[in-house]
């Protein structure tokens, strides 16, 4: 599988020619599917033993970054660092304003591999538009699943906030049929959280929230909730 990017301008730049790539997720792997490929590849080590070594290795590593050591691996190359403004020659480290963080840096052979086998492909840059990821109905303090007309609703997420002035921005909620119902009273309007009155007047049935939003072009955008609420 090649290694999605999309292009964005360069902001840093004072050419408009000038873009950047941002690589695109293809998801998160944790260290379950990591071991996965592992027996996929042909691995003869149990899923249990590999457990028990990958965890010997963990405390290992921690062990000589708390020590003091610098850990060069194939894949990565650990050390320790001090965070954090000193105040002169004689001052000394002070848990109020000073923190030890782990520094990490790509190994000598995931560098290598990179450089020799990355495959890429350019995928279509997505516009920044709002995004509601989760709607919380109050009144039952249920999640991304009830609708309570008349009751209290909250939207989580980005870029979400909007001028209420604006008849065509706003939280909406459209039925089945595809009618939509304008949210009238808006408590809270921040980017990263709506809080409102769904409107009284809701039918029983499903229903799709959509929020609408002015961009930094100005351009009105519309992001959708990934799920679907069921009024009663």
């Amino acid at each position: 599988m090649p290694i999605k990017y999309s292009l964005y301008e360069n902001n840093l730049t004072s050419d408009p020619d000038d873009f950047m790539a941002f690589v695109q997720s293809s998801g998160t792997a944790e260290l379950d599917a990591v071991i996965e490929r592992m027996i996929q590849q042909g691995s003869t080590v149990t899923r249990a033993d590999t457990l028990s070594v990958l965890e010997d290795y963990y405390t290992a590593v921690e062990s000589m970054i708390l020590e003091g050591w610098n850990v060069n691996t194939p894949l990565t190359n650990f050390s320790a660092s001090i965070r954090g403004v000193f105040h002169g020659r004689t001052d000394s480290f002070d848990p109020s304003r000073h923190q030890v963080s782990a520094a990490v840096t790509a190994g000598k052979r995931l560098r290598q591999t990179m450089s020799a086998r990355a495959q890429t492909v350019k995928q279509e840059a997505q516009r920044p538009s709002p995004s509601p990821l989760d709607y919380i109905d109050i009144n039952s303090g249920l999640r991304n699943s009830a609708l309570t007309p008349g009751g209290m609703g909250q939207i989580l997420g980005h870029r979400l906030k909007f001028d209420p002035a604006q008849p065509e921005q706003g939280i909406f909620f459209k039925a089945a049929s595809g009618a939509e119902t304008r949210v009238s009273l808006v408590g809270r309007n921040m980017p990263g959280d709506l809080m409102f009155l769904a409107p009284a007047d809701l039918a029983a049935g499903e229903y799709t929230l959509l929020v609408r939003a002015a961009m930094s072009d100005s351009e009105i955008r519309s992001g959708e909730l990934p799920y679907t609420l069921t009024a009663a």
